[in-house]
């Protein structure tokens, strides 16, 4: 295991919707979180593809989402987003 491992969870991440005609959607995503960022992978986390990465110290705010009465696609029900200098995430 590496020693900068914080934790290592599964996430839904929702699509960014970079284009206006993309569909909102959600995908279960394995979180690393290390001591200086927050990556995450497709698929299992012992066959990970990298899809992408948040690096900690470029993060300006976490807030909770309010969903609006929206349907979030999970048990646990708890959705945040990060704030990066350049556009947000959502997870």
């Amino acid at each position: 295991m590496n020693a900068d491992l914080l934790l290592q969870e599964t996430l839904i991440k929702r699509s960014q919707q970079k284009k206006r005609t993309s569909p909102l959607n959600y995908k279960e995503r394995v979180f690393v979180l290390t001591k200086t960022r927050l990556t995450y992978y497709e698929g299992k986390p012992e066959k990970k593809f990298k899809r992408g990465y948040v690096e900690l110290s470029r993060i300006k705010c976490v807030e909770i989402v309010k969903n609006g009465g929206g349907i979030i696609p999970c048990r646990n029900k708890y959705p945040f987003q990060v704030e990066k200098k350049y556009f947000d995430i959502v997870f």
